[in-house]
């Protein structure tokens, strides 16, 4: 019955003509300022801009539908000290839609959406308003601020770009703290970025980024989040008359700090690691692509952006190394301070059809041919800033970066079918070097097994050695931070050959355009589907004093645990992705903590759950 109920939904989820009951679709506009339940039995239209005020928490059931109205551009706007709890589930993920019939939906058809936070930003003042036209401002002195969670979301056709540098993107974070929850986020045909960053210090695992018009991952103001896993896919044809690129990083700009004089006290430098960015190019010869793609990373205007751990294919340039004017802080000179990192990378697939031959790092000056860069990639820049290094090739070959070079992404990183826009998967092959390598010791071969971590052991002629062709590093980097998890392969997708191995599976629509979305899912009818639930859910003693004990029973379910203030604000990160099948039990240690009343929260694929403990003193 399981396999059964699985497959109707799934149906459901790609739009099949199965007929739906009717249900009721609730107008939302202007503001909501009382504590508010959307629930999974009817949908929900947003007018215009609808703002989620301050003090308010705005709560959404796994499976609920919004759509945003085409006419007035919807827009959901959470601002600051007001909080989000979208949490969908694998099999029902919570869906932002266009509010158009089937086969008519594109970019732009709604605004998107925006949370405002409390986090610091380096506008002058601490403080900026959000662009695109709404009210809400943003930017505090809360590294910390909680702004709610967003967790199996999917986010379709929103991205309104109103004129140059005013725009509302697909996703959109302003001085988010990390005190917020984001993981699981599917972003597909903005019309402006994707996911776009200003300021703030939230972290996110699992974002995907689908052929989205402008950038896919866009970082300004002062940012200095992490992000693990994301996936970047882009539409050969679908480009931004500013250039785009998978990753774009600013740090200053009029009107913010200026970083002059080696201050980097405000500087914009987030950490991602395992990303896959897939690029308009088939091949490096390719000419069927839009001439406004620029490269897979762009870091300029005195960014320290660093990205590890991951794949770049098939751009015009690989890295594009922009130097600031001397108005504002050096971008290159956060190389030689490795404030700036870029390491056990792979960029493949650049173009062999232009000059120079190939672009895998470029070099440009205050955004000097940026659109089409066009420089030589050696190292004869005349007056090299990159401190320690000749210029950017040696940087980028520098041998202990690890970063390596493939002139196709068939010959070179070996994917399963990453342009496949119908159905995407970036999953390595079994002879990518991702998931592939051999070493001899005296005659002996050893092969790489991804089933297993990797271990640099060379001794009993490499006995326990178990090293893929191009290896991950969370030693020796800033990916060395307790937030990243040490996985044995680069990219964002394990090689193991296993089910497993696509975390897009079961909750990514690849279709959007044509998906049936006339129905609502009912919270009976996600009960009864048994994979991911959570069952017994309990918190004793209760009240607590030094410590207090959870245990659930889990079907087949990847959990994660955390502990919140009543103000929602997190405490601390209990469990995080464990997979789970049967008894689990886990204790709390309250030792540390305020007399007082938390919230401990159990979430996993198809279960979402609080409870309140108190603790005495």
């Amino acid at each position: 019955m399981k396999k059964a109920l699985l497959s109707l939904f799934t149906m459901l989820s790609i739009g099949t003509s199965i007929t739906h009951a009717a249900y009721q679709t609730v107008n939302v506009q202007d503001s909501i300022s009382t504590n508010t339940h959307w629930t999974n039995d009817r949908q929900y239209l947003l007018m215009g801009y609808v703002y989620v005020t301050a003090g308010t928490t705005l709560t959404i059931d796994s499976g609920t539908i919004i759509k945003g109205d085409k006419n007035s551009k919807g827009s959901l706007i959470i601002e600051r000290d007001a909080k989000i709890y979208a949490n969908g589930t694998k099999n029902f993920p919570i869906i932002f839609t266009s509010n158009q019939p089937v086969g008519q939906r594109s970019y732009g058809d709604w605004g998107g959406v925006i949370i405002c936070g409390n986090a610091p930003t380096n506008w002058n003042g601490g403080h900026a308003q959000v662009e695109g036209g709404p009210r809400s401002l943003y930017g505090g002195t809360n590294p910390a601020d909680n702004s709610g969670s967003l967790s199996y979301v999917r986010i379709e056709f929103p991205g309104v770009a109103f004129s140059p540098n005013n725009e509302i993107n697909g996703l959109t974070l302003c001085s988010v703290g990390n005190g917020t929850m984001l993981n699981h986020i599917q972003v597909s045909y903005s019309g402006d970025d994707s996911y776009e960053w200003f300021g703030g210090s939230v972290n996110a695992k699992y974002l995907v980024a689908f052929r989205g018009w402008d950038d896919d991952f866009d970082t300004d103001n002062g940012y200095n989040g992490k992000v693990q896993f994301g996936a970047l896919i882009r539409d050969p044809f679908a480009a931004d008359q500013s250039g785009s690129k998978a990753f774009e990083s600013d740090s200053y700009q009029t009107g913010t700090a200026t970083g002059l004089a080696g201050d980097t006290s405000q500087i914009t430098k987030p950490i991602f690691s395992n990303i896959t960015a897939i690029g308009p190019l088939v091949n490096p010869t390719s000419t069927a692509y839009d001439p406004q793609f620029v490269a897979g990373v762009h870091i300029r205007r005195g960014s320290g952006l660093s990205l590890l751990n991951s794949v770049v294919v098939g751009y015009p340039a690989g890295l594009l190394i922009d130097e600031s004017s001397s108005a504002f802080g050096s971008t290159a000179a956060n190389i030689g301070t490795e404030m700036l990192q870029f390491r056990n990378n792979i960029i493949c697939g650049t173009p062999t059809n232009a000059t120079p031959s190939m672009k895998d790092i470029m070099y440009v000056i205050n955004g000097a041919r940026s659109l089409t860069p066009t420089n030589a990639n050696g190292d004869t820049t005349t007056g090299n800033p990159f401190t320690l290094f000749a210029g950017p090739w040696s940087f980028l070959k520098n041998t202990p970066f690890m970063n390596a070079v493939y002139a196709t992404e068939q010959t070179g990183v070996r994917l399963q079918s990453p342009f496949n826009l119908a159905n995407p998967n970036l999953v390595p092959t079994s002879t990518s070097p991702i998931a592939y390598g051999t070493k001899s010791f005296n005659g002996t071969t050893r092969t790489f097994n991804p089933m297993m971590p990797i271990n640099y052991d060379t001794t009993g002629n490499g006995l326990n050695y178990n090293v893929p062709t191009n290896a991950p590093d969370f030693t020796n980097n800033k990916a060395a931070d307790g937030f990243f998890t040490r996985t044995n392969y680069i990219g964002a997708f394990s090689g193991t050959q296993t089910t497993n191995d696509n975390w897009m599976n079961g909750w990514c629509n690849f279709d959007p355009v044509n998906t049936n979305y006339d129905y609502v899912i009912g919270t009976n009818t996600i009960n009864t589907i048994a994979d991911g639930n959570i069952n017994t859910f309990n918190v004793f003693p209760n009240p607590a004093s030094q410590s207090a004990m959870i245990s659930f029973t889990a079907t087949n379910a990847t959990i994660s645990i955390t502990m919140m203030d009543v103000t929602g604000n997190l405490v601390k990160s209990i469990a995080h992705d464990v997979k789970v099948n049967g008894a689990y039990q886990n204790t709390i240690d309250l030792t540390n903590l305020n007399a007082g009343v938390y919230l401990i929260n159990v979430h996993s694929e198809n279960y979402n759950s609080t409870q309140k403990i108190t603790v005495i003193k």
